[in-house]
């Protein structure tokens, strides 16, 4: 099953709010007329004390810059009945207050939660709001490098959401060959997004398709990890603040330390046996694990971090 992180799909739209309209156009075949396409604030508070705040309004608009659409896009990783409120509630206040049409999108990479939020939402005896939900169903594979480099963000989500799939190999080319026309920081942050959700098979034929495009790996797989670590040392010195001893905080950093580390193995496809992990997991020294993290970007076997 696709794993989609929560805030990285709303990155693509902060960074290309066309995105949207593209999602629009994949899920349902609407092609809406529009000059411009804006992030713009994601508030849907009403005048009663309830703040309603979605994940990420894209706002058509024409040549005037009048708004002819609101694109409300929410990630959704599982079923949560309190959504089937809230929801109606983006949809009708930007409605209201833009007073313009207004389309609720719904990114969900799990087939049973897709169909859960496609489910139309009674509003009681006078109507329905019916979300419209991006799904592998309905974002194809796109393996044709020139229609990847017209979408990039397109293109990593496709691989994303298809990342099971037999024909993945040459997907992953085309995302890799778009990349390229990104600022390189970009595309890194793709990249480590990418890999930090595909499933072990895909994630290795990138690893070989990025080593070979003259993409520094070592790199991306550093910048891959230092998300763990640094939360992994946030969450150990919360850990030690609370339990108000320095000996707290320094086994917080080797538990951030050690998760980082069997990440980066497990993004690497290498072998993880039952002794390696207990002896990273038992280890409570933070500059040794942080040593094995650096070493375990190159070694060819687990077992090479303790040579």
């Amino acid at each position: 099953m696709p794993r989609i992180d929560h805030e990285m799909p709303i990155e693509f739209i902060r960074n290309r709010p066309a995105i949207a309209v593209e999602l629009l156009r994949e899920t349902a075949g609407i092609h809406p007329s529009y000059a411009t396409a804006t992030v713009e604030a994601v508030d849907c508070t009403q005048t009663a004390p309830v703040e309603f705040r979605a994940d990420s309004v894209v706002v058509l608009r024409d040549a005037q810059g009048g708004p002819t659409m609101a694109l409300i896009v929410e990630v959704q990783k599982h079923r949560d009945a309190r959504k089937r409120f809230s929801w109606p509630v983006y949809a009708t206040t930007l409605r209201a207050r833009l007073k313009c049409a207004t389309a609720l999108l719904i990114i969900c990479a799990d087939p049973g939660v897709a169909r859960w939020c496609e489910r139309a939402i009674p509003l009681g005896p006078s109507g329905l709001i019916t979300p419209l939900v991006v799904h592998p169903g309905t974002i194809p594979l796109i393996t044709d490098p020139a229609r990847a480099k017209a979408s990039p963000e397109l293109a990593v989500l496709s691989t994303v959401m298809h990342a099971g799939e037999p024909g993945i190999t040459p997907a992953l080319e085309a995302m890799v060959a778009a990349l390229d026309t990104l600022d390189p920081e970009r595309a890194k942050l793709y990249l480590h997004y990418v890999f930090a959700v595909l499933p072990d098979v895909a994630r290795k034929h990138l690893e070989e398709i990025v080593t070979t495009t003259g993409y520094d790996y070592e790199s991306i797989a550093r910048q891959y990890l230092s998300h763990w670590i640094e939360q992994g040392r946030k969450e150990g010195e919360a850990k030690g603040r609370a339990e108000g001893r320095a000996e707290g905080r320094a086994e917080g950093r080797a538990e951030g330390e050690a998760v980082a580390l069997l990440a980066v193995l497990e993004a690497r496809g290498l072998e993880v046996s039952a002794e390696v992990r207990e002896r990273i997991t038992g280890c409570t020294d933070p500059e040794v694990l942080e040593s094995w993290v650096r070493r375990a970007v190159t070694v060819d076997r687990a077992e090479e971090l303790f040579a």
